[in-house]
Formats: C-alpha cells, sequence, structure tokens
C-alpha cells in the first residue's frame, strides 16, 4: 500500500534532514583532517621540521608566534648570530609568512637572544649604501642579476633596496659583509627591520 500524500512530504524532509547532518559531519570531518595533515607538514610551527633540508627546531617562543601567527619556517639554526661571527647563544629562523596581498610572500629573519628577545628582518631585503659617486645603474652593472635585484630606495635614508635570492641564515650574514668588500661602489649594508606591526 502506498504512502498518502501527508507522510511522503514527511518521509522526504526526514531524508533531507538527515542527509544534511550526514553532509555537515563528513565536511568537519574532511576539514579537520585536512588541518591537522597541514599543522604536521614540514615547515609548520607544530612540526619542529624546517620546510627546506628537513631540520629540527624547538619549539618557536610566543614572542615569535604572536608577530608571525601564521607562518611557514624555512630554515633554523642554532647557537648562531647574524651579526656575531664568533660563537653565540643566539637562535634564528627564516619564517615565510603571508604579506597584506594574497599572493605577497614575506620572508621574515627571527633572531633571539638568550634574554628571549627577538628581532625581525626582512630576510630577502637588505639596505645598501652606495659610495660616493657610485649611482643605482653602476650598482645594477656590477652585482650579478641572477642573485641579486634592486626593488627601489628609501626616501628617508637614500639607502637602496636589495634583493637577494639566497637567505637562509648563513648566506643573509655572509652577504652583508661580503657586499661591501667584493664591490667598491657599495659603502655599506645593513639589515632591513621588520616591525609585527608592518
Amino acid at each position: 500500500m502506498g504512502l498518502n500524500k501527508k507522510d511522503r512530504r514527511i518521509s522526504i524532509w526526514i531524508g533531507v534532514i538527515i542527509g544534511v547532518a550526514i553532509s555537515s559531519l563528513l565536511f568537519r570531518y574532511a576539514i579537520n583532517d585536512k588541518n591537522q595533515r597541514a599543522s604536521m607538514r614540514p615547515g609548520s610551527y607544530e612540526s619542529n621540521m624546517t620546510a627546506v633540508g628537513d631540520r629540527t627546531f624547538p619549539g618557536l617562543p610566543d614572542s615569535i608566534r604572536d608577530a608571525i601567527p601564521h607562518g611557514l619556517v624555512l630554515h633554523y639554526e642554532s647557537n648562531f648570530s647574524v651579526f656575531e661571527e664568533t660563537s653565540s647563544n643566539n637562535v634564528c629562523w627564516v619564517i615565510e609568512s603571508g604579506g597584506a596581498l594574497r599572493s605577497e610572500r614575506l620572508f621574515v629573519l627571527a633572531e633571539l637572544d638568550p634574554n628571549e628577545t627577538p628581532t625581525f628582518y626582512r630576510a630577502s631585503e637588505l639596505y645598501i649604501t652606495a659610495a660616493e659617486n657610485a649611482t643605482l645603474a653602476t650598482l645594477e652593472r656590477q652585482l650579478p642579476k641572477e642573485n641579486f635585484r634592486f626593488l627601489g630606495q628609501n626616501q628617508k635614508t637614500s639607502e637602496y633596496i636589495l634583493q637577494i635570492k639566497e637567505f637562509d641564515p648563513h648566506k643573509f650574514r655572509e652577504t652583508l659583509r661580503q657586499l661591501p668588500k667584493k664591490f667598491k661602489s657599495i659603502k655599506q649594508v645593513r639589515p632591513y627591520p621588520w616591525s609585527p606591526s608592518g
């Protein structure tokens, strides 16, 4: 015997409600599974494994997590300072973070001293002070284009902004020291400070 019109409507609504409930549960399960896998991929803060070179790193301190809440750890160095040649108790992370635009990537070098005070720099950019009578054209001719690219000039300080291709902590420190030695048109090189507030 067939169902009457009222019973058919009730059956359809029960089926729709069950279908929506099951779909919602499956969707939540898929999102949770995706988030859990993402949190354990190399470079994520919870994985304690760098995205480049698969090096282990200790948990990031809250001061760095708060400054860069959603980042990917590319490089890590213990007992290392960008500024000190001799042994140091500092530690460094190079972290990739999203910029203001979705497609923009920002690479930040975070150095932590033994007092747990972090300092931040843009890992892929440096400030260059040109030697007297050296122009931007001179600098662009001298520096290898496969490793360096000029992005512009800081109007307040007249320093040029140089983008560097290799910026793990060792390469970053080496570039800071070697550019003025190798190129006479460069008077000084300094890191580009970065602030969590922008």
